[in-house]
Formats: structure tokens, C-alpha cells, sequence
């Protein structure tokens, strides 16, 4: 599977970083980030986080210790 580039952020009002909501799952370049913060931070979204995902489910084992 093809990699996708998601958008997450944390709605108006919360500042716990398990709130955060994917915005948009289909991220085509930095400028296109930019301009999807742009608009979500005017309904007060904040807090941005952009990463990866290649279809892989997670290996939450690997962070157990």
C-alpha cells in the first residue's frame, strides 16, 4: 500500500494531546499542510502534528517493556 500523509490536530477548547482528531488523510505536499492549518486554526484547532501511515497495523508490543 502507498503511504499516506495525515493531518492531526487538537479541537478548540482542549489541550490533551489524546483528543487530537485526524483532520485530513490525503496531506499532498507542505504547502497543502499549511493550508489546511490555516483554515482549521480558524475554527481554533491548534497543535498540528503531520505524519505517515503505509497501511501497517501498529506493533504496540515493540513499546512494552
Amino acid at each position: 500500500m502507498k503511504s499516506q500523509t495525515l493531518l492531526y490536530a487538537i479541537p478548540k477548547g482542549q489541550t490533551e494531546r489524546y483528543t487530537e482528531a485526524l483532520l485530513h488523510s490525503n496531506i499532498t505536499s507542505a504547502a497543502h499542510a499549511e493550508q489546511v492549518k490555516e483554515i482549521a486554526s480558524k475554527d481554533g484547532w491548534h497543535s498540528f502534528r503531520v505524519t505517515t501511515w503505509d497501511g501497517s497495523a501498529p506493533h504496540f508490543k515493540d513499546y512494552v517493556k
